[in-house]
Parts: C-alpha cells; structure tokens; sequence
C-alpha cells in the first residue's frame, strides 16, 4: 500500500466507520419490521401470511424498507409517536443507503468538512435508532411469547464473544 492510500484510509477511518455502522442500523432497522410483521403475522394479525412473510426474513421476497412500514401501518394500528419516528427513520435510512456519501463528497477532502459530514451521518442514525428501539420491545416480547427466545441471555452472548 503506498504512503497515500495508508494516509487516506487513516483519515478516512472514522466517516467510513460511521457510515458502516449506518449501514448496520438500516439493516437492523429493516430487518426488525420484518421480525415484527413475521411475529404478527403468526399471532393471526388478518392479511398476513406468516409463510410469505418468511420469505421476506429470508430474503426470497424482496421487500424495500417503505414496503415494510406500509405492510406494518396497513396490518396493525401505530401510534403517531411510531409513524412519526417510522417515517423519519425511513427518510433517514434512504439517505444513509443511497445518498450521503455521493451527495457530500466534497466534504470529504478537508478535515473540518469531514468532521461535518461525520456528525451529519450520526444524527441520520439516530433517527433510525429511534424507530428501532419503539419496536423492539414488541419483537422482543413476541419473540419470548412465540418463540421462548431470551433477549438477555442472546445480549450476554455477544457481549462475551465480543469481549
């Protein structure tokens, strides 16, 4: 690696670190809309078909993150606090996937641009943290009724793995 890539990528360790991580909170997001659909669906919730709905969790049925929270509003009744944060979590999460990088690459070059950029990018994460965090413990109580899965003891885990 020549002296420039190793400086680039130590400048731009902590954007793309952010970045990456607000890839992980969009996929976590997405993924725990699905979980909750699959979960109301097999409470009986009508119009929903746990099989097909495990196709999604799968990824054997596409499904776009607009496409979930539609599927979730029409099947179940959300309080606006939950549509409010579920809609700006999808905003959010367009953008993160789709356009904060290319949309602000000049930002990129200069160090204060940069660190602008960074701050940018934590505050999108936050909005979908937000809308995750209201429907977790709906997945995770579903989750323990349906399915005897213990959210604390699976957190355990990962803490020691990660230790």
């Amino acid at each position: 690696m020549s002296d420039f890539d190793t400086r680039k990528k130590e400048l731009l360790q902590p954007l793309l670190f952010e970045a990456g991580a607000g890839l992980m909170d969009c996929q976590g997001f997405e993924f725990g809309v699905a979980l909750l659909l699959f979960h109301l669906a097999r409470l009986g919730a009508a119009g929903l078909d746990p099989t097909k709905v495990s196709l999604i969790l799968e990824n054997q049925d596409k499904k776009t993150a607009g496409q979930l929270i539609v599927l979730l509003k029409k099947h179940v009744m959300v309080s606006e606090g939950i549509e409010t944060a579920l809609e700006e979590a999808l905003a959010a999460r367009n953008t993160l996937i789709h356009r904060v990088l290319i949309d602000h690459i000049e930002q990129v070059a200069q160090a204060e641009t940069r660190a602008s950029l960074v701050l940018e990018i934590r505050a999108l994460r936050i909005k979908v943290q937000k809308a995750k965090k209201l429907l977790h413990p709906f997945v995770v109580a579903f989750g323990e009724a349906l399915d005897g899965i213990e959210q604390r003891r699976i957190e355990q885990e990962v803490r020691q793995a990660l230790s």
